[in-house]
């Protein structure tokens, strides 16, 4: 290994434990096998979601009060994620600064429409960042996991949405053991905090 390809490697070791420490879900081999939903509807999935529960992701880290707003265009969808970072004052909840970030998510293989890719705008990526929707009655409740593969590792991010901000879906448990099914470990959740949020 030359200077070049250790320091590279010094790097990746340092931002691994800093992510590992923040609750980013590193597990070693391959990303799990979750396959998308069959025969799925883009044009039911548009509109507005809230993260019910998370892994803790790398856009927008410490964010609550996070929403997703899904466009249709003809070939693609177009997202924007809404969160604030806030302040517990004595109690009461500050805005501290509100944050949005776009992506556009296209549909790489028709046969698999609910697997799909998602480039977000103005941030610089080799890594090819997969969307893969696992389920979803497209009125209540919507799961979503996504893994890409890093030296030996894989990283994954998962998600439960709702169509209404904070309210979990009836059916939790069975969204949960259907990603345990699939080789996720689903302890990593943790629920988003959507009380008291600023309109977006």
């Amino acid at each position: 290994m030359d200077s070049v390809s250790r320091v590279k490697f010094v790097i990746f070791v340092v931002l691994l434990l800093a992510w590992s420490s923040a609750g980013f879900v590193f597990k070693p081999g391959q990303c799990p096998k979750v396959t998308g939903k069959t025969e799925f509807e883009k044009s039911r999935y548009a509109g507005v979601w809230y993260e019910y529960q998370k892994f803790h992701d790398a856009v927008g880290p410490g964010l609550d009060c996070t929403s997703y707003t899904f466009r249709n265009d003809i070939y693609s969808m177009r997202i924007t994620k809404n969160g604030t970072v806030r302040a517990d004052f004595f109690g009461n909840k500050f805005v501290m600064r509100k944050t949005s970030v776009r992506a556009l998510i296209t549909i790489p293989d028709y046969s698999k429409p609910s697997e799909l890719n998602m480039v977000y705008a103005k941030i610089s990526t080799s890594l090819d960042v997969n969307y893969i929707i696992q389920d979803t009655d497209y009125e209540t409740y919507a799961v979503v996991f996504s893994c890409t593969q890093v030296q030996g590792l894989n990283i994954q991010y998962a998600y439960i949405l709702t169509r209404v901000r904070g309210l979990a879906p009836p059916n939790l448990a069975q969204l949960e053991s259907k990603l345990t099914e699939a080789g996720v470990d689903v302890s990593a959740f943790y629920v988003v905090n959507q009380k008291g949020c600023p309109d977006v």
